[in-house]
């Protein structure tokens, strides 16, 4: 009997040993516990396979990985990228001196590509959060479509440090929740989206924008459209944009569409947009109880890290014949009425406002243009 137990204390001391090692090379490779996914793994499979209701931490070690099934998150689970490195967008004079704005914009190490799937991840339930990740090559252009859909996630959803691209229509799909500190560019690029979810990220329920960097897309750059239905979670300010920069956009940079509910667009920097559309830079369409103030219009030049991971600087010309916000009704009475629209305090730059009068209040904007 003794020797027996002699025996089996040792392998009990070594099986302890061996889970807690693993435990915690697991933490400190770069501080993430949970469920490890390495490079090679089948990333959607592993995600798809984890049980409903485990709430888990997605680690996932930098690298690329193929993804050709949409990988679904579920109530509580986060995927979370090994964090890259982040590069402050910066707005620049003519002398060439240039200032950090309010955007990180993130370069991440963890790359998802599709590989003949619609979507990359899709979101359903509350407490989801995805961060880190770099997300290319989802092909779907129908509804639902997207590098990630949101449509089922909570008001509590949210998407930090990602790099969206390349994606055959929108980068995020029914957005809901919070998307920050993230880069957007070249989405859309299938002519069918256009008009439909062409843009970075569309939602049809009230959601927030902070600190974006939103470029060259072929459609929208920010747009909240159908309603935009009111969420309690985001408060007074509903539909909130602010210090984002959004440039070289084919449509509108931000588009605030057919909604009887809030939206505060705020603090950014909005330039060289609606080059395939007459959008406004800022555009509202047939919505309620807007407020648009201290963005900047006008050209302008900013320095970034571009698709090919060069520090660029690009000078941006004006919106679209000048044309920095643009409030409109369309007349149809199966949509909103325009009402309750303030613009003020924006630095124009000689761009002009479209619809000031009646329902749409212009006040104290600065260097304001004309035709």
């Amino acid at each position: 009997m003794r020797k027996r137990v002699i025996l089996l204390v040792p392998l009990l001391a070594l099986f302890a040993f061996v889970a807690t090692t693993e435990e915690r090379t697991e933490a400190a490779t770069w501080g993430c516990t949970g469920k490890d996914i390495k490079p090679g793994n089948d990333i959607d499979a592993i995600i798809n396979n984890d049980p409903s209701g485990s709430a888990t931490t997605f680690c996932v070690d930098a690298g690329t990985y193929q993804v050709s099934a949409p990988a679904i998150l579920k109530a509580g689970d986060k995927l979370i990228g090994q964090p890259g490195t982040t590069n402050p967008v910066q707005k620049c004079t003519a002398g060439g001196s240039c200032v950090n704005t309010q955007v990180p914009q993130p370069i991440p190490v963890v790359k998802l590509e599709g590989s003949g799937t619609d979507n990359l991840l899709r979101a359903r339930g509350s407490g989801i959060s995805i961060s880190w990740v770099d997300l290319s090559r989802a092909k779907g252009t129908g509804n639902g479509s997207g590098a990630i859909t949101a449509g089922s996630a909570s008001s509590d959803f949210e998407v930090a440090f990602a790099r969206i691209h390349d994606n055959a229509s929108v980068g995020i799909s029914n957005m809901k929740g919070t998307v920050r500190d993230s880069e957007f560019f070249s989405n859309s690029y299938a002519q069918s989206s256009l008009g439909f979810n062409g843009s970075a990220v569309k939602g049809i329920t009230e959601y927030v924008a902070a600190r974006v960097f939103v470029h060259d897309e072929q459609g929208n750059g920010l747009w909240c459209d159908v309603g935009c239905s009111n969420d309690p979670a985001r408060g007074a300010k509903g539909f909130n944009v602010y210090d984002s920069v959004v440039v070289n956009n084919g449509r509108a940079g931000i588009r605030y569409e057919n909604s009887p509910n809030t939206a505060f667009l705020e603090r950014n920097e909005v330039h060289a947009n609606g080059s395939d559309a007459t959008r406004g830079g800022i555009d509202i369409r047939d919505s309620q109880n807007a407020t648009v103030e201290f963005n900047v219009f006008g050209g302008a030049q900013f320095r970034f890290i571009d698709p090919l991971n060069k520090l660029v600087t690009v000078t941006y010309e004006p919106n679209n014949e000048r044309i920095g916000v643009r409030a409109t009704d369309s007349g149809r009475s199966d949509r909103v009425n325009l009402s309750n629209i303030l613009v003020t305090d924006n630095t124009m730059n000689n761009e002009r406002i479209i619809g000031c009068g009646g329902p749409v209040v212009c006040s104290n904007n600065l260097g304001l243009g004309t035709k």
